[in-house]
């Protein structure tokens, strides 16, 4: 519930602002931390990219993530051998206060920043996955699936909703005129 609550009330102040006018297509910005031996990182790092790059509305980025991957690889070992890996998947999405801060009093700007500051974020769980080495790839996959349908198409859809508001809110504009 507080959930929604959050997303009804950023779509409310964003259109009342200037900012919800024209709207372009959705662009989600995930930010990829990977922590594992090096031996295994940049494989990691670079299937989840790629596999995010290939949803064509995603922009991998440390500058101002919407949403935080945080993976912990583990190599699993059988007999002392590596026989596989396990991956630890959590992601975040750190409040925006962009739009508090807008719609705040400047004498208040201190307080509400430390109040709604990046340590505030939407924690939905974890998932772990755990297969052979050479099945990083589709594990990588798997995991860019899920966070697309538990993550990203409900954003989308927001997002949608947002551009079909903007647009009824001009129809009746128009019609007062």
């Amino acid at each position: 519930m507080t959930k929604e609550l959050i997303l009804f009330l950023c779509c409310f102040f964003l259109s009342l602002s200037s900012a919800a006018e024209g709207l372009g297509p959705f662009s989600g910005r995930v930010q990829v931390d990977v922590t594992a031996r090096e031996t295994i990182k940049g494989q990691i790092e670079s299937y989840l990219s790629r596999e995010l790059r290939s949803l064509g509305d995603v922009i991998v980025t440390d500058e101002s993530p919407e949403w935080q991957m945080l993976v912990i690889a583990v190599e699993t070992t059988s007999a002392g051998r590596v026989n596989g890996v396990a991956l630890s998947v959590v992601v975040l999405k750190p409040l925006d206060n962009t739009f508090i801060l807008d719609a705040t009093r400047e004498e208040a700007k201190e307080l509400v920043t430390v109040i709604t500051s990046s340590a505030l974020v939407d924690y939905n769980g974890n998932s772990l996955r755990v297969g052979p080495l050479n099945g990083l790839r589709s594990m990588c996959d798997k995991i860019i699936v899920e966070f697309d349908t538990n993550e990203l198409k409900p954003a989308r859809k927001l997002w949608q909703s947002m551009i079909e508001s903007e647009r009824l809110l001009k129809e009746q504009r128009l019609k007062k005129k």
